[in-house]
């Protein structure tokens, strides 16, 4: 697949180690309810500013992504896979867990994994002692 024109795209205006906004109001974010000795996020490194994926709101977007137990991927205008790590520094005694948030001004989508009616949708990557 080629590079999709501009006018097709979305890119990227802010991006941090656990957000990232695009041009078009869309936002990814990780959220997690952390206790005392840990921090579990999803790590957007791969989406640097100035990067372009296909034009999406909150619910296509969605659609595009390829899902895994410890992250995402999609792939970006030049059909590029970019890969979204969850991770997770701590002690070792509490939660993996990170979900995925998904917003456009409009919509918020938190995914769960199929049958799950709560809990966090992926399973950090164990990183770093704190």
């Amino acid at each position: 697949m080629s590079k999709l024109k501009d006018e097709f795209c979305m890119k990227v205006t802010e991006a941090t180690e656990d957000k990232v906004v695009f041009d078009n109001g869309l936002t990814l974010s990780s959220e997690h309810y952390h206790d005392c000795c840990e921090r579990n996020y999803i790590d957007f490194e791969q989406f640097s500013v100035g990067t372009q994926l296909p034009k999406a709101n909150a619910p296509q977007f969605l659609e595009m992504i390829t899902i895994k137990e410890d992250g995402f991927s999609v792939k970006d205008s030049k059909n590029t896979p970019l890969w979204a790590q969850a991770r997770s520094i701590q002690n070792g005694y509490y939660t993996r867990g990170v979900s995925l948030v998904i917003s456009d001004g409009n919509i918020v989508l938190k995914p769960h994994k199929h049958g799950q009616d709560y809990g966090e949708l992926f399973s950090g990557k164990y990183t770093e002692d704190y």
